[in-house]
């Protein structure tokens, strides 16, 4: 089998052709074979930043708003008010203005309920619950509001969560009673 071959080529040209086999096998095998892993981690490494970038393109307004907000806002101080205690007759007038400051800020108030058990006990405070909602950078202006009610003792719990297209926060609010 040997011998038909090189009658067929010379062995010079089998050599030749042998050796031009090794060079390209050891080149697709040297070069091309880790390339394209390289490549391979490159793309992955591609999609990692270009996942990266959009998420900075969606947050870069957020980052921009915040921003603007917190360098035009002069320091606002908190509204030290007199403190009293709510008289039993003026549940309705704390009420009102709950409501008033809620509308000031364009929150919706959708729930103000007072503890049926705070008011059972005479124990010098009425708790409120609450339910608004609206726009997240409103709520600080409103709870430095409610702070200022005179017969506002202490905020005991918050919840913040997110509602379609808003925030709905979940307060407690204890007030001073008669």
């Amino acid at each position: 089998m040997l011998k038909k071959i090189t009658e067929i080529f010379p062995t010079q040209s089998l050599v030749f052709i042998l050796i031009c086999g090794v060079g390209i096998l050891a080149f697709i095998f040297l070069i091309m074979v880790p390339s394209q892993k390289t490549t391979a981690e490159l793309d992955a490494e591609i999609e990692k930043l270009e996942s990266r970038i959009s998420e900075q393109r969606t947050l870069t307004p957020v980052f921009h708003s915040l921003l603007s907000k917190a360098k035009t806002k002069e320091q606002t101080k908190l509204p030290i008010a007199q403190k009293e205690k709510l008289a039993r007759g003026d549940m309705k007038k704390i009420f009102d203005q709950i409501h008033a400051i809620a509308r000031i800020y364009n929150l919706k108030l959708e729930e103000i309920t007072p503890d049926v058990n705070s008011l059972k006990e005479n124990s010098g405070y009425l708790q409120i619950r609450l339910v608004v909602t609206g726009d997240f950078f409103n709520f600080r202006e409103f709870l430095i509001e409610l702070g200022a009610i005179p017969s506002m003792a202490h905020t005991q719990e918050m919840r913040i969560n997110a509602v379609e297209g808003s925030r709905q926060i979940k307060l407690k609010i204890w007030l001073a009673q008669e």
